[in-house]
């Protein structure tokens, strides 16, 4: 059976400060006000060290979806990422000022889709647009199947950090840039991160033609009905 992306049972911790180790070694001297620079540019220390290992970069790729898409430029070569996790290979980058609405928006320029709500924007959620973010999602076509059967509420008691509306969108456009695909085809995930005004929780997913944006209670539950966790600052 196909281990859907759970963390291994393994510890590599001792592997990973042994790595730690390894690379402080190799560092030059570095005067303090270098030693400081870096400290407060952690977003291009992370840089340096990708280009430095051979590891490509994810971050360029959001900045081309941006422009493509959105036409806009975005510099994220300063943006910090979360710490990756085993499963968690999807890095989502939330730009600035990308609100419900201007999403959806640009859902109906590149498919076809329905809301139930007619304005997105009433929504809460745990993480807001107003700066630029990172969050890292498990790398699959539908929901996470760990989180099944769990309702939002069950979710938040659990504490299971849920992607939000946005996050869900931005996935969906991301996605379908890439590939021309779409996500959730026989499931629907629940947007545990968000709420609407009346207290409902949204959910997305693809229907035979197009997108829904829809909603469910707090407590609903259900083997189709999933959260995507995320990984964030």
């Amino acid at each position: 059976m196909k281990d859907h992306g759970t963390v291994p049972k393994k510890d590599t911790t001792r592997q990973a400060l042994e790595f730690g180790a390894a690379v402080l070694k190799q560092l030059p001297y570095l005067a303090p006000e270098d030693m400081q620079f870096w400290i407060k540019s952690q977003g291009k220390l992370q840089e340096a060290l990708a280009a430095a290992l051979g590891i490509p970069d994810p971050r360029l790729e959001w900045e081309r979806f941006y422009e493509e898409v959105f036409g806009i430029k975005v510099d994220l070569s300063n943006l910090v990422l979360p710490q990756k996790q085993d499963g968690f290979n999807w890095l989502l980058v939330m730009a600035e000022g990308l609100i419900p609405n201007r999403l959806f928006d640009k859902f109906k320029e590149r498919f076809a889709t329905y809301r139930y709500y007619d304005d997105l924007n009433t929504i809460t959620s745990v993480r807001k647009t107003d700066k630029t973010y990172a969050i890292w999602l498990r790398d699959r076509i539908e929901a996470d199947e760990e989180n099944k059967n769990l309702s939002a509420n069950k979710c938040k008691e659990l504490n299971i950090n849920g992607v939000t509306l946005e996050e869900r969108l931005l996935l969906e456009l991301f996605y379908h840039w890439r590939t021309n695909k779409h996500l959730d085809i026989n499931n629907v995930t629940l947007c545990s991160g968000s709420r609407y005004s009346d207290g409902h929780v949204p959910c997305v997913r693809w229907g035979d033609v197009r997108v829904f944006v829809g909603f469910c209670g707090p407590g609903s539950a259900d083997g189709v009905l999933r959260v995507r966790s995320a990984v964030s600052l």
